[in-house]
């Protein structure tokens, strides 16, 4: 693992914190090299843990790699908008509406579903709802695949190997309970994912921000 690269997902979290004390730990130690800490910002946290993760960005992991990233759904906003152009006036006046109402109808959608910069919110006006229990698909945009196209790819053309690391637990769900430490990615050769402290129970993530002197999440 010495010259792979290490990248953590950290959310703010007492999981994530308490893993990134362990992986720097690992670098202090010299068993890991080339770490670097990720932050997906959902444009939706609250404002505790924005400032929880200024505090870790700034004094506990000053002497890290920290990179904050943001899904962008500006292209898919903009083809939705091109497909309402093209479309929707024909579709409306197929269905009963006037000329007049069809084009109102259009024009007042178009001025809604403009890009904001905030990522939850742009994912819900180019889906065209909130995610639910049903459909899932907020963690996924917002936090997977940023950390993915922005930081993990790269690095994968940078080393043979990169090893993702993850705050999971087993004694949060049945499901977390089944997986494996490691495990290598099924399709993306040298992506390798890392669960250090699947087997920690809660106590113990909290023991290591005590051994470290770090706060944990005010939430």
């Amino acid at each position: 693992m010495e010259d792979a690269g290490h990248i953590l997902s950290l959310s703010g979290g007492k999981d994530s914190t308490a893993l990134a004390l362990l992986a720097r730990e690992e670098l202090e130690a010299g068993h890991i090299n080339n770490l670097k800490l990720v932050f997906a910002d959902t444009g939706n946290e609250h404002q505790d843990t924005y400032d929880y993760v200024q505090y870790l960005k700034d004094q506990v992991f000053s002497d890290l790699p920290f990179e904050i990233v943001k899904a962008d759904f500006t292209r898919q906003i903009n083809k939705k908008r091109a497909y309402i152009e093209a479309n929707w006036e024909t579709d409306l006046m197929a269905a009963g509406l006037s000329d007049i109402e069809a084009a109102e109808r259009v024009s007042k959608a178009l001025d809604i579903l403009q890009p904001t910069g905030n990522p939850f919110l742009d994912l819900c006006l180019w889906k065209g709802r909130f995610p639910s229990t049903r459909r899932r698909f907020c963690s996924e945009e917002l936090k997977h695949r940023p950390i993915d196209d922005l930081v993990i790819k790269p690095a994968l053309e940078e080393y043979d190997d990169v090893y993702s690391w993850q705050g999971v637990r087993a004694d949060e769900s049945p499901a977390r309970a089944l997986l494996p430490v490691q495990e290598e990615h099924p399709k993306r050769w040298g992506l390798i994912t890392y669960r250090p402290i699947l087997n920690w129970n809660v106590e113990r993530v909290f023991e290591q921000h005590r051994k470290h002197g770090v706060k944990p999440n005010p939430l």
